[in-house]
């Protein structure tokens, strides 16, 4: 078994401040992960959990029950697990709903690195900026439990939007016309379901097609970020 296939096989994995991970001793939690591991997912004693500082570093850790509170015992050295390469981006138009918090775990459970939100010149959905920072402070928290679900260590980013027109000039778009992503398309922006407008196409380096059916912004950043990962890792 290789370090990093120990380390999936692990019940579960957390993040802790770096700091954390040199210790020799019994790593104590605090309560929010305390709960997380003895109540939502009752490890017993023993089994391995996986405890990174989201910036590569990682080690495993046996659980142990001391005084009635759950502490981690390491068990092996500290690991380090470079970080994925190329680094991936996608931005998007906001979409409707709740659907960006799914936009948002599903991207990063695929192996996207950065999630930059984007106001389009045809956007419905705009976030004015006090709400853009306690929205991006959630989507944040929902893209670290993402990683821990599938076994990251290292912490993706979700960033709040701006201007489409700051930053198509340094990505493919997707749009129906366009080529078959390849591996160099590794900064996909995806639009509002109204379309991308002609200023916002004109400054693009290239235009992408995610296939023949007309996409939800979401599903259409689904099928970009599968198709990034897939081609460009």
């Amino acid at each position: 078994m290789t370090v990093d296939e120990e380390r999936r096989s692990a019940s579960t994995q957390i993040f802790v401040a770096g700091d954390v991970l040199d210790i020799d001793g019994p790593i104590v939690l605090d309560s929010a992960s305390e709960h997380h591991l003895t109540r939502v997912l009752r490890l017993s004693e023993g089994e391995h959990v996986s405890v990174s500082d989201g910036v590569g570093r990682w080690r495993l850790a046996g659980v142990i029950y001391a005084g009635g509170s759950l502490a981690l015992e390491p068990v092996g050295p500290v690991a380090v697990t470079p970080r994925p390469q190329p680094p991936l981006t996608i931005a998007t138009a906001i979409p409707k709903g709740d659907r960006v918090d799914w936009l948002v775990q599903k991207a990063v459970e695929i192996g996207i690195d950065t999630v930059q939100f984007l106001h389009a010149e045809r956007s419905v959905v705009r976030w004015k900026a006090e709400r853009a920072a306690k929205q991006v402070e959630r989507l944040n928290r929902i893209a670290h439990e993402a990683a821990r679900q599938s076994r990251r260590v290292w912490l993706p980013e979700v960033r709040p939007p701006v201007p489409a027109l700051e930053v198509l000039a340094s990505s493919v778009v997707a749009e129906p016309s366009g080529r078959d992503i390849a591996a160099g398309d590794t900064f996909i922006s995806v639009g509002p379901e109204g379309g991308w407008s002609p200023s916002e196409l004109a400054i693009a380096t290239a235009q992408v097609q995610l296939g023949h059916n007309v996409l939800r912004t979401e599903t259409a950043v689904l099928v970009a970020a599968t198709l990034c990962v897939s081609i460009s890792r």
